[in-house]
């Protein structure tokens, strides 16, 4: 099933473009692999083999393949076709069985799938969602195609981060170390940009409602750096897990969760019908 692209919009150009270099960016260095354990700790506890979960803005698959080796059929959608070649060509690799059903599509054109049978539970990781125009109808067109009580688990950039701001005065670079606090700002990968928006969790909230209620949350990358800093983290490994540790147990905390660089949600499908 794949969207309309003719001639390409500039979100699949970008993620085509960013698609080249994902793994070497964020999915292959040390901080981007226990970021991700994070979540997919999450994924696993949420996500019981057997059953049928849909992922929006999956990338190159890992998260997709993960659950599927613990048995749990994946239908995961991207709007990149490179993003999607990859991932089918990691299950491939992987071998692993239910193997994830991939599909190029936009996020916001989910509601096509409504057509097909209701998901036990939906995903996005790493900041999908911080792309859409319209989080609030994105969030209706989820709540028709999961089961009430589903579990929706979301991974979103935070808004106020001291670390990264203390990272870039460090390096000199004034502007870069407040951007996030500019939102919505436009990001570019080669000459294609995309605008990247970060609301606080307290907006998000309210975006997602009536259809889904936020059940609880926490955040990642407190206290352990961002994927630029990895040749810190290749530097000094041990530290870098022993912050991986201190992450992990502020993560849930009020006062530090608001610092962290992205915000985990567990959210759950009410059984208020969404907007027609």
């Amino acid at each position: 099933m794949a969207t309309p692209s003719n001639p390409l919009s500039s979100a699949e150009i970008y993620w085509n473009v960013a698609a080249e270099t994902y793994e070497e960016d964020f999915s292959g260095t040390i901080v981007g692999k226990i970021r991700r354990s994070v979540v997919q700790q999450a994924l696993a506890r949420s996500f019981q083999p057997g059953r049928r979960v849909l992922e929006i803005n999956c990338g190159t698959g890992i998260d997709a393949v993960f659950l599927a080796r613990r048995g749990v059929h994946v239908v995961a959608c991207d709007l990149s076709p490179r993003m999607i070649e990859l991932a089918r060509a990691l299950a491939a690799k992987e071998d692993v069985s239910p193997s994830p059903d991939f599909r190029v599509l936009a996020t916001e054109h989910v509601s096509t799938l409504v057509a097909e049978a209701a998901f036990d539970g939906a995903f996005s990781n790493f900041s999908g969602l911080n792309c859409v125009e319209d989080l609030h109808q994105v969030a209706d067109d989820l709540g028709r195609l999961l089961e009430p009580n589903a579990r929706l688990i979301l991974c979103m950039m935070g808004r106020f981060v001291p670390l990264e701001i203390l990272w870039f005065l460090a390096h000199g670079r004034l502007r870069r170390a407040f951007y996030r606090l500019r939102s919505p700002r436009t990001h570019y990968a080669g000459t294609t940009g995309i605008v990247i928006k970060r609301p606080t969790v307290k907006q998000i909230e309210r975006q997602i409602q009536p259809a889904f209620r936020l059940v609880g949350w926490k955040g990642i990358g407190i206290v352990v750096p961002p994927s630029y800093a990895e040749p810190f983290a290749t530097r000094f490994p041990r530290f870098l897990h022993f912050l991986a540790a201190v992450d992990r147990r502020i993560g849930s905390l009020p006062l530090f969760r608001n610092m962290a660089d992205c915000v985990l949600l567990e959210l759950e499908r009410t059984l208020v019908a969404p907007r027609k």
